[in-house]
C-alpha cells in the first residue's frame, strides 16, 4: 500500500538550506564583520504552518480512499477465489455422480473464473501503481511549492526588517554535520515565519 508520501523533514531542511543560501551570497564581504543575523529552522515551518497541515491531511485523506477501494477490489478477488475453491469441491464429490458434459460444463467455469481473477488481480496492481504515482507527484509537486514559499516568506522578511544573512539553523554538510556550529548573535525568526505564512501565505500551486 502507499508510503509516506510527504517529505521528511530532514529533506526538508536540507532542501531549505540551499534555497536560503542565497540570501548569504548576496552579503557584500566587506561588511562582513557588521552583520545582521537571523536564522531560521524550515523544518518547524513546514511541520506548523497550517497549510502544509491541512495537505498533509488532504494526503491522508487520499491515502484512505486508496486503502479502502484496494480492500473493494482484494473482497471481490477473494470471493471469486472462494467460488472457484467451492467448484473445485463440489467437482471432486461429485465426480462420479455427474455426466461428462457437466463435468465439461464444471471445468469450463473454473477456467472462466480463473480468468476472471487473474485480470482483477492484474488490474488491482495496476491501480494502485497508478494511485501511487499520481499521489507522489501531487506530494513532491506541493512540497516544493511550499519549500518555495518558505523561501520567499523569509527573504520578504529579511528585507522588511533588513537582515544581512538568514542561515538554516539545522543546516548540515554532505557529511551530516551541522554546517554552523555557533551562531551567536542570530536571532531566530522562525515563529515570526511561521505566523506571517498563517496570516496571509499560500503557495502558488495547482494542487
Amino acid at each position: 500500500m502507499p508510503e509516506t508520501l510527504l517529505p521528511s523533514i530532514d529533506f526538508v531542511v536540507k532542501s531549505a538550506f540551499f534555497l536560503l543560501i542565497s540570501i548569504m551570497l548576496s552579503v557584500e564581504p566587506s561588511r562582513a564583520h557588521d552583520l545582521k543575523i537571523a536564522s531560521v529552522d524550515a523544518g518547524k515551518i513546514f511541520s506548523h504552518w497550517d497549510y502544509t497541515i491541512r495537505f498533509e491531511d488532504k494526503m491522508k485523506s487520499l491515502r484512505n480512499n486508496l486503502e479502502s477501494k484496494d480492500r473493494e477490489r482484494s473482497a471481490v478477488i477473494k470471493q471469486l477465489i472462494q467460488k472457484q475453491r467451492s467448484l473445485s469441491a463440489k467437482y471432486e464429490k461429485s465426480l462420479r455422480k455427474i455426466s461428462g458434459e457437466q463435468k465439461l460444463q464444471m471445468n469450463e467455469t473454473y477456467k472462466n473464473l480463473g480468468r476472471e481473477i487473474k485480470a482483477l488481480q492484474r488490474d488491482r496492481l495496476d491501480y494502485i501503481k497508478r494511485e501511487n504515482i499520481r499521489l507522489r507527484e501531487i506530494s513532491q509537486s506541493t512540497s516544493q511549492s511550499i519549500l518555495t514559499s518558505i523561501n520567499e516568506a523569509v527573504q520578504v522578511f529579511a528585507k522588511q526588517h533588513n537582515y544581512d544573512m538568514v542561515i538554516e539553523s539545522k543546516g548540515e554538510t554532505t557529511a551530516n554535520l551541522p554546517f554552523f556550529l555557533h551562531l551567536e548573535g542570530a536571532v531566530d525568526i522562525t515563529d515570526s515565519i511561521i505566523m506571517q505564512l498563517n496570516q496571509s501565505h499560500q503557495p502558488n500551486s495547482n494542487q
